[in-house]
């Protein structure tokens, strides 16, 4: 395997490896890929946020999207609203259990783990975590104050 050169979607070069890695893991298991970054700045956010927020949910559109049989596909979308930032993480899906808000993970014992750490990194941005599932789609939302 030949080492990833990052792909520059942004100014922020650790963002840039994770979304570079976490593609080419998409492309290997045969999912359809959308990235659509505006030009955003996202250096404000500390590099163990940016790892914990995109690599957390980037691994579980993954987890979910993998398991179909037929068409897989994740989207990527990053852009600004006034002085906010928003991610949106879609991905088709097969059903999804609801327990508290969360989707039931099938990780075991500790299973959703991720989604409370994702939460924790958006609150110190004052911002908010909204996820949605409408038939065989699951969205992940975000809005981080910049």
């Amino acid at each position: 395997m030949k080492p990833l050169i990052p792909v520059q979607y942004t100014e922020n070069p650790i963002l840039n490896i994770l979304l570079t890695d976490k593609e080419s893991v998409m492309r290997e298991k045969g999912i359809s890929v959308t990235i659509k970054i505006d030009n955003v700045n996202l250096n404000f956010i500390e590099p163990i946020d940016i790892t914990t927020i995109f690599g957390n949910l980037l691994d579980n559109a993954i987890e979910a999207t993998e398991k179909l049989k037929g068409e897989k596909y994740i989207c990527i979308k990053i852009g600004s609203y006034h002085k906010m930032i928003v991610v949106s993480i879609e991905n088709n899906c097969n059903e999804v259990k609801w327990k508290n808000g969360f989707p039931v993970s099938n990780k075991g014992k500790n299973g959703g783990i991720g989604l409370l750490n994702v939460q924790s990194s958006i609150k110190k941005y004052d911002g908010d975590l909204t996820l949605k599932n409408d038939g065989n789609k699951f969205a992940a939302e975000l809005f981080l104050n910049s």
